[in-house]
């Protein structure tokens, strides 16, 4: 038997046994961890989640993103390569977060409504974080910065609309070329007859946008119980020890890894760690917590896998899609926070031009500039394997 076999089937039984010793010698510790992600769960996600998920699910049930993506279907298609329906899932998922748009996008797939390269696309971009959490959790209650939480929301929509243009040609798909006719769309649309009323509708959508409320509520409370015995057990220092012997040369700490890590595994916690560090800049801050949302964690990863597994969309395209995300979102921070801190109180031209050229501006810039160089070296790491794994 393979070698690789044997690991792919004992390593998740191991880490799970652990996780399992864990708990139980630790059991006050994950008692607390699990009240911990309980108390997120209630205080935030339901109250700012479940009214989107339900409202969602309604207007799919009652044709009103048939209706809308008939008429944005020219756009959609033309930018994205997608179908208007499609495109209104960037929308819902843009205002309500996590992990709305990768659950309408399986459910168009798995209700046939769309193809699996146009949902490979779709979930590529269309599963983002919401305004309530960049702004309010992060900017405002984190870092202390209102203004801040806006570039960040921006970076973290173009980083997000970034990856949905690379992932365009996915699939090389031959759309229906067919002559566009927005009226005879329409009335195909109204004369199809609706599967159920209103009520039953509004009553599906309620059920429907609870469970995935308790299934949202317990990926975050395993995981927050995962993270601390990870940390009981210093799995995460010691993986910081060995990814910062490497970074060492670019001056980054064991201090700035291990926090980092922590977002990796869960965005809350990530970003609150990042924020507290007094080491870092307040850009730098930013571009990492960038970084933290627009990847959105192995907590929120595995929510929106729980949806996308049980359609033909790849898992492991859909990661890949959203470190790239991420990656995008922290480099268009990084670039934009020094001009929106000198340029957004310029009021003429000449303050812009000093703003540009006569103050500290490029010196934030090339003060930085080992972060491009780890950002470059990332880079091309990660799209020379891609491109081999596609050559082969």
């Amino acid at each position: 038997m393979k070698v690789s076999k044997l690991i792919k089937y004992f390593v998740p039984k191991l880490i799970v046994l652990i996780l399992i010793v864990g708990i139980i010698i630790f059991p006050d510790e994950s008692i607390d961890a699990a009240k911990d992600g309980i108390n997120i769960w209630v205080n935030t996600l339901i109250p700012s989640l479940l009214p989107f998920i339900i409202g969602a699910n309604i207007i799919v049930s009652l044709k009103v993103v048939d209706i809308l993506g008939t008429i944005i279907n020219p756009i959609t298609q033309f930018v994205f390569n997608v179908s208007g329906k499609s495109a209104l899932v960037f929308a819902i998922s843009a205002v309500s977060g996590y992990p709305v748009g990768a659950k309408l996008a399986s459910d168009l797939r798995d209700k046939k409504e769309i193809s699996v390269y146009e949902a490979q696309r779709l979930v590529s971009f269309c599963s983002t974080s919401g305004p309530l959490f960049i702004i309010g959790a992060v900017s405002v209650g984190m870092l202390n910065s209102e203004d801040l939480g806006y570039l960040m929301l921006i970076c973290h929509y173009l980083g997000a609309i970034t990856v949905g243009l690379i992932f365009r040609k996915y699939g090389h798909e031959k759309r229906n070329s067919s002559k566009y006719n927005l009226i005879h769309n329409l009335k195909k649309i109204i004369n199809t007859p609706e599967e159920s009323g209103f009520f039953v509708s509004f009553g599906n959508a309620v059920v429907n946008g609870v469970n995935t409320l308790l299934a949202v509520g317990g990926f975050v409370i395993i995981f927050s119980v995962v993270f601390e015995i990870l940390d009981l057990f210093n799995v995460i220092d010691a993986i910081s020890h060995f990814v910062c012997i490497p970074l060492s040369i670019f001056h980054v700490t064991e201090e700035v890894c291990s926090t980092f890590l922590s977002g990796l595994f869960e965005i809350t916690i990530g970003c609150n760690n990042v924020c507290e560090l007094s080491t870092l800049s307040e850009g730098i801050k930013a571009s990492l917590c960038s970084f933290i949302i627009g990847f959105s964690g192995l907590s929120i990863l595995s929510q929106c896998c729980n949806f996308i597994g049980k359609t033909d969309i790849k898992i492991n395209l859909y990661i890949f899609s959203k470190f790239l995300h991420g990656l995008f979102a922290g480099i268009f921070t990084f670039l934009l926070y020094p001009i929106s801190q000198n340029i957004l109180p310029a009021s003429n031209i000449s303050n812009i031009y000093n703003s540009l050229y006569n103050n500290n501006l490029w010196n934030q810039y090339f003060y930085n500039f080992k972060i491009f160089v780890v950002i470059i070296i990332i880079v091309y790491i990660i799209y020379d394997v891609y491109f081999v794994y596609k050559t082969r």
